[in-house]
């Protein structure tokens, strides 16, 4: 076995120590030779010299047996040998703790590291991740590029920060992601449904990211595109939105319907699409003042009926328990959020972040594709459950035919009336 030069044949000896559990004892260290013995009567050797003509060092003596107990106390492993064992796991996690870093090492290799080494490695590798993030961010325009030129089509913006700029400085602002094969998808086989949102991001560098995503006819989310932003305002938003709107050909959103946490971006970009928020927002900021689990079930329940007398029985429901309740609940544009006032028509260090986030959009598609290859007929399983669901309420309602607007169906006490030809039933549903 060969190594470029003698501290890296001492760092491997360090992992050789931890990960087999042996106490090993340096006897000779110096420039051009280094040597190891095991404890009192075990017969392991190792030394370690500079070959001939200076080009890096290889094994010369080697009595690899070893006859000694595992050493539970082990001063060979230092902190630099468990901050690269743990790089990758704290790197997934940034809330690993140094209680769990030590007990994993016991599970994994009988170690009991103290505490202070511990902390001193967790110190070592959040130091270097903080210096390799800030280096990420001056390889975004060649990974920009390396996207745009791997995949054709697909659109990779980059904004500088401007003030930096007239300094003669190149600071990164913002980035945003939408690849052809996501543009695709949406405009072949998508509904014109169109959700979006922001997350904090955590870490030396903050900022947001915001997402957009459609839904499929299997009611899965489909992600569409996806930016990195300095704070989430109308400013950002409409950024955002301005690129999207160019990548999939959306003109004044026209026929296109967008939910979000009422966002008002979405008017200013597509002035001409339907807006609705999302029950879960509206839910949160009305249940500060209103709680109780059977208040939030008639929010709810309010929220999805279909058709104005359920939705009128809901609220009188909702106000007996308290009349406010009701009005503050109105305060929220009820076109916006309430399923009876719809529009019926409507049927993821910066680069790791981006890179995970583009793979599981790549692999959450192929997953997708895999399931529709077991379809066994031309129709989703998703559409025929439904299908046969309503067809097992079909027996139990009368159908009365109706010459000017097509049938008349009695369910229960409700009336509603079908017109075959223009695909609507007053229900709604």
């Amino acid at each position: 076995m060969s190594f470029k030069d003698i501290p890296e044949a001492r760092k491997f000896m360090n992992f050789y120590s931890l990960v087999n559990q042996k106490k090993l004892e340096l006897v000779k260290s110096d420039k051009i030779r280094v040597r190891y013995k095991c404890v009192l009567g075990c017969p392991f050797k190792y030394l370690i010299s500079i070959k001939k003509g200076n080009e890096g060092c290889r094994v010369k003596t080697l009595n690899p047996r070893h006859d000694c107990n595992p050493a539970f106390d082990n001063g060979r492993v230092e902190y630099s040998t468990i901050a690269y064992y743990f790089k990758k796991k704290l790197q997934d996690n940034l809330k690993y703790k140094v209680k769990e870093m030590r007990a994993d090492l016991k599970n994994s290799f009988l170690l009991n590291a103290s505490k202070s080494k511990v902390k001193k490695a967790k110190r070592m590798i959040l130091k270097k991740l903080e210096w390799s993030s800030a280096d990420d961010y001056n390889k975004l325009e060649a990974y920009a590029n390396a996207l745009r030129d791997s995949n054709l089509g697909s659109d990779a913006v980059i904004n500088l920060s401007k003030e930096s700029f007239l300094q003669g400085k190149r600071k990164f602002f913002r980035i945003y992601i939408c690849f052809h094969a996501l543009k695709m998808g949406y405009k072949e086989g998508l509904r014109p449904f169109i959700g979006l949102d922001g997350t904090f991001l955590k870490g030396k560098a903050k900022g947001q990211l915001l997402v957009v995503v459609g839904q499929d006819n299997m009611n899965h989310f489909y992600p569409l595109t996806w930016a990195v932003v300095d704070r989430e305002t109308k400013r950002s938003w409409t950024w955002f939105l301005e690129l999207f709107h160019n990548s999939l050909d959306l003109n004044m959103g026209n026929g296109v319907t967008f939910m979000s946490d009422m966002q008002k971006a979405i008017k200013t970009v597509h002035p001409e699409a339907k807006h609705r928020f999302c029950v879960r927002h509206v839910e949160s900021n009305w249940c500060k003042e209103y709680r109780g689990l059977e208040m939030k079930k008639l929010l709810w329940w309010s929220a999805w009926a279909t058709y104005e007398e359920d939705f009128k029985d809901q609220l009188s429901k909702l106000g007996q328990l308290k009349e406010t309740s009701v009005t503050d609940l109105l305060k929220y544009p009820p076109q916006s959020w309430y399923r009876v006032y719809f529009d019926t028509k409507l049927y993821k260090p910066i680069i790791k972040m981006l890179e995970d986030i583009r793979l599981k959009v790549m692999n959450q598609l192929r997953n997708h594709e895999d399931e529709v290859r077991t379809w066994k007929t031309n129709y989703n399983p998703q559409s025929m459950k439904l299908y046969n669901d309503y067809l097992k309420i079909a027996h139990s309602i009368e159908v009365d035919f109706n010459g000017d607007n097509g049938f008349e169906i009695v369910e229960g006490v409700d009336k509603f009336i079908v017109n075959l030809q223009g695909k609507r039933c007053t229900c709604r549903v």
